[in-house]
């Protein structure tokens, strides 16, 4: 399996959360212009769990001096796709980490797949968003939590 099978893989399995994604980034942007320049930007992180065999989170986390109000007010809403341990397996049943694939495989794998499903829901007009003049640059990031970026 290489990094297209993979992302194919795990395309339907977001795309399931697709609307809920939508709904949940667009009230993050009108929080975030609410608190005005107490917030500077919109991070989307990707964590692959410490096994890196497949399960993995999505979060959403506010940056700035008003982060922590939002990042509380929100408090699970931010989370916007898991995968966990079941009875049966892992929920959603993700694929497991290919053979001869490293932690950073699969991480750059799982991340470019979220950022491919992601980037299309930023909100327009949001700060950082094409065509939003005037917004600061890198307003919405997708990326893993060490910072590297989709």
């Amino acid at each position: 399996m290489d990094a297209q099978d993979y992302a194919d893989a795990l395309r339907p399995l977001l795309a399931a959360r697709t609307e809920d994604a939508a709904e949940r980034l667009e009230r993050f942007r009108r929080a975030a212009e609410e608190a005005g320049p107490g917030i500077d930007g919109v991070l989307i992180d990707v964590f692959v769990d410490q096994d890196a065999e497949g399960p993995f989170d999505v979060w959403v986390r506010f940056e700035g001096d008003g982060a922590f109000a939002l990042d509380r007010r929100f408090d699970a809403d931010r989370h916007l796709f898991g995968v966990e341990w079941g009875e049966d397996g892992w929920e959603p049943d993700v694929p497991p980490r290919p053979r001869g694939w490293t932690r950073d495989d699969l991480e750059r794998a799982v991340l470019d797949a979220v950022a491919e499903w992601l980037s299309p829901l930023l909100p327009p007009g949001s700060p950082g968003s094409p065509g939003s003049p005037g917004s600061p640059d890198g307003f919405w990031r997708i990326g893993l939590p060490d910072g590297a970026d989709a």
